[in-house]
């Protein structure tokens, strides 16, 4: 039995011989600081947001998406409270 993505040699279509074409693009450092501090919004929602992003950046990165989704969720459940 075959596997999906077995294709014979060549048999790669446009999209093979296009992605080959183009060059590699190296990706520099990102360089630019981490924020020290933020100011209170006067949103409790926001404000608690901010505290909980305040600290990926000492999260090894591994753990970043995890604290994002959470971040995310917990904005998404404050959208959609009834005020």
């Amino acid at each position: 039995m075959s596997e999906l993505n077995d294709h014979p040699e060549g048999a790669g279509g446009p999209q093979s011989t296009e992605l080959q074409s183009l060059e590699p693009q190296s990706a520099e450092p990102h360089d630019a600081p981490w924020p020290d501090g933020t100011a209170s919004t006067g949103d409790a929602a926001v404000d608690s947001t901010l505290e909980r992003l305040a600290v990926v950046s000492a999260v090894p990165v591994a753990e970043h998406s995890g604290i994002y989704a959470g971040i995310h969720d917990s904005l998404l459940a404050s959208l959609d409270e009834e005020r």
